[in-house]
């Protein structure tokens, strides 16, 4: 039996696991729009437009591309190109983005989302943000 790789931001399947001999997919890339970005110290919740920020991931380089122009609201990342990686600790998922941890990770099949209130060393912050994203 193949093993079900899971997909990390919905970016790869890492080895499908099924009963039948059907063929396995590999994503290497995927897009992700910001459609909301909620909490900081106001506590402020922020809507965007689809694909008014995108997120391009690629799971064989380890690169994620930032694009958009907005600017004064909290939009996660200044647009450009940065290295991330997803490290699970503790039974959950983090996102670490040029090597500084970014917030833990929870990914669908249409919606990704990550939280900065939540850390990978227990530590819970009140005053980080959640971005919300879909395809």
């Amino acid at each position: 039996m193949k093993k079900i790789f899971f997909i990390l931001l919905s970016l790869v399947f890492l080895n499908c696991s099924l009963e039948t001999d059907a063929p396995t997919t590999t994503q290497t890339s995927d897009n992700w729009s910001l459609n909301q970005s909620i909490g900081g110290i106001s506590g402020t919740t922020t809507d965007f437009e689809k694909d008014q920020i995108t997120w391009f991931f690629n799971e064989v380089t380890g690169i994620l591309v930032v694009e958009h122009n907005v600017q004064g609201v909290s939009a996660a990342l200044d647009p450009g190109t940065y290295e991330y990686s997803v490290q699970t600790i503790i039974n959950a998922d983090f996102i670490f983005i040029d090597d500084v941890e970014y917030g833990s990770i929870a990914v669908g099949a249409t919606s990704f989302t990550i939280d900065q209130n939540i850390t990978s060393d227990g530590t819970s912050v009140a005053d980080k943000f959640e971005y919300r994203f879909t395809r």
